[in-house]
């Protein structure tokens, strides 16, 4: 099955879980594998788009793309067990066969960040999609300036692929990397301590060359916008990912729709992937 045969949106192609890792309490990360060799040489995606996962006789639930578009023959998806769909695929075990369609979405403009710098800010399940585009960007690491990853969550028991992270530490001065964790509601956390925005006047980032790439609570966004804008960073860099909201993936459902009668978005088909014109001018967005 070549690349010009998934273009059908329904179809559902089986893949086998090749690996499954405990990330936290709710969190596992499953490497899954395409059963059609030709389709697990070629399948591509870009960093932020999304797939369906089907689980046969049970249903479907859309999830972003955790692993990098530049790694072929594999893919990753970081599962949170919020319903009962995902509780059944928190139970997956090596070998076991599930049905993917897509990859859906937009993704984010990669190729329009080259010679930008990066700064990512992940809180929550947001640092899942944002792996993805942080990965991406390593393999490219000539593309692009200086790499900013500020990743937040509540516990550092939450904090997504923590240890993987940390295990990059000991590059970051040779690849001119920053990699900052920092949690909200532990005083006795022994790293960094406060909300992303505490920190992004820290990054060394450049803000008049910097694309920046948020994931996170709605709630979060606009705090960020207001903090980067502040420090003069451009809004024509400023991206974020709304997969939180998906649904059917295709635009059929209509859960995921915002705005207007004379400007109507689905997220799923026109995003996830968003600029802050469009947060700005699209009402409902978050």
């Amino acid at each position: 099955m070549k690349t010009d045969n998934y273009t059908d949106l329904y179809k559902l192609n089986k893949a086998h879980v090749v690996r499954v890792f405990d990330l936290t309490d709710k969190e596992k990360l499953f490497v899954f594998r395409f059963d059609d060799k030709d389709l697990a040489s070629t399948w591509t995606y870009k960093p932020g788009q999304f797939v369906q996962i089907a689980v046969p006789g049970v249903g479907e639930s859309t999830i972003s793309i955790t692993s990098s578009a530049t790694r072929k023959g594999f893919f990753e998806l970081c599962i949170r067990k919020v319903g009962r769909v995902t509780s059944v695929i928190h139970k997956l075990r090596p070998g076991d066969v599930v049905g993917i369609r897509g990859p859906y979405g937009n993704g984010f403009p990669m190729e329009a960040m080259e010679g930008k710098d990066l700064l990512l800010i992940a809180s929550g399940l947001g640092m899942a999609p944002l792996r993805g585009v942080f990965l991406y960007a390593l393999d490219n690491r000539w593309l692009y300036g200086r790499i900013a990853l500020i990743n937040t969550a509540r516990y550092s028991s939450e904090l997504l692929f923590r240890e993987e992270l940390d295990a990059m530490l000991d590059m970051t001065t040779a690849e001119n990397l920053l990699i900052m964790q920092t949690v909200t509601r532990e005083p006795e956390y022994p790293g960094l301590k406060g909300r992303a925005t505490e920190y992004i006047d820290q990054t060394g980032v450049d803000p008049k060359n910097c694309a920046v790439i948020v994931c996170g609570p709605p709630r979060m966004y606009m705090d960020v916008f207001r903090k980067v804008l502040q420090l003069g960073f451009s809004p024509d860099h400023l991206y974020m990912t709304l997969e939180r909201r998906m649904k059917c993936g295709v635009g059929k459902c209509g859960h995921c729709v915002a705005g207007t009668a004379t400007n109507m978005v689905y997220m799923c088909k026109d995003g996830p992937v968003f600029t802050y014109y469009d947060i700005m001018s699209t009402p409902g967005l978050i």
